[in-house]
């Protein structure tokens, strides 16, 4: 088609660079990838000018929309001083400030470059602090794409990953979701779980959502047994309340894994929590802790001033809390006008969600259920 030449054209430019043509699995589409020129606010156009509504949020790393003017004037102020200085910079102590102040778990924080590194670190530092070596994670929650716990992200979720040994499998525990007793026979039964890692608003940002009362069970099963609690909040930090999950539903894990929202749409992510966990990354650590070992972590780009800058512009603004009332009553009003739709239709279609979520759910295989009277907790697949 004519109005879609030069995605078609950077298509077939793109596929000798790239597998598939693209940089991120959920960009391969067909017949071709959408190919973004400019973006501003609820809106991004794609290099055809064709105007489009925005209802990704750059994989959720974006609360205020595209470019908003803090954050434009926080990055245009910081580039001409400089993006990397290689050195400790005041930039990245307020930044650490607004988290501490805003993360209730947030004691000490470290900062890394993205979601996938920060559970990397908390999984690591679980292990080093209790001296065991399983984690348990639950079917359908993503953490990243790091060999552990990559597995069981997708259905069937017993399926392997190819490239990772058996070995690290035998150290991944997954369970169902929000099935709290078999977390607890878990456990009971393997004394070598280090630590459990969960998204608390449920898989994919409430795909497969969870509540308070799992969370509640969860936090004092883990206390129980003395295993490591870690929320992913990568997704839901900062987007489900200023405080994330934990703030909402009042809720203190070990550890947090941030990024997304974090640097204000720019590369970043954080591991915050318990000062005994994040100071076994301390020089010092080996002095303090049973074993005589830290755990050692550089990292070219960790808190680098660009994202800092943008971090502390967003976070000043998550502060308020403004930006939540807003983007939950969007959703809120999205989600209800849609299941008017599809009731008006009569279709076996679902919409649910909670905060600023909104899912879709294509055939739920229930005759007679109205969209209306769809609850995402008591439903089951059917095959």
């Amino acid at each position: 088609s004519k109005n879609f030449f030069k995605k078609q054209r950077l298509r077939s430019t793109s596929r000798p660079y790239f597998p598939d043509g693209v940089t991120h699995d959920n960009r391969h589409t067909e017949p071709f990838p959408i190919y973004i020129n400019r973006a501003q606010g609820s809106k991004k156009w794609s290099v055809d000018e064709i105007e489009l509504i925005d209802y990704w949020s750059g994989h959720g790393a974006l609360l205020l929309g595209h470019s908003p003017p803090e954050i434009v004037e926080a990055v245009t102020q910081q580039m001409p001083r400089g993006t990397h200085y290689g050195a400790c910079h005041a930039l990245e102590v307020e930044w650490g400030g607004l988290v501490q102040e805003l993360i209730p778990s947030a004691e000490r924080i470290r900062f890394v470059n993205s979601g996938t590194e920060a559970t990397l670190m908390a999984i690591r530092l679980a292990r080093m602090h209790t001296g065991k070596n399983k984690f348990l994670k639950f079917a359908g929650h993503f953490h990243g794409w790091h060999d552990s716990v990559i597995l069981g992200v997708n259905p069937p979720f017993e399926t392997p990953v190819p490239g990772i040994p058996e070995s690290v499998i035998d150290t991944t525990v997954i369970c169902p979701p929000n099935d709290i007793d078999a977390v607890e026979k878990q456990l009971k039964s393997d004394p070598d779980i280090a630590c459990v890692i969960l998204e608390p608003t449920g898989g994919a940002f409430g795909t497969i959502p969870t509540n308070g009362e799992f969370l509640r069970q969860l936090r004092q099963i883990t206390q129980d047994h003395g295993v490591i609690l870690i929320f992913d909040e990568v997704i839901s930090g900062f987007r489900v309340s200023p405080g994330g999950a934990q703030g909402y539903y009042n809720i203190t894990p070990d550890l947090t894994t941030l990024a997304k929202i974090l640097a204000g749409g720019l590369p970043g992510g954080a591991v915050a929590g318990k000062e005994e966990l994040l100071n076994l990354i301390s020089i010092k650590a080996s002095k303090s802790n049973s074993r005589g070992q830290r755990m050692p972590h550089p990292g070219t780009f960790n808190a680098n001033p660009l994202s800092a800058a943008a971090g502390i512009a967003m976070l000043r603004q998550v502060k308020t809390g403004v930006p939540h009332e807003k983007v939950n009553r969007s959703a809120k009003m999205l989600r209800e006008g849609l299941v008017d739709v599809i009731d008006q239709h009569k279709l076996d279609w679902a919409v649910y969600g909670e905060f600023s979520g909104v899912k879709f759910l294509i055939g739920h295989g229930v005759d007679g259920l109205r969209a209306a009277d769809f609850d995402p907790y008591n439903w089951e697949p059917h095959h």
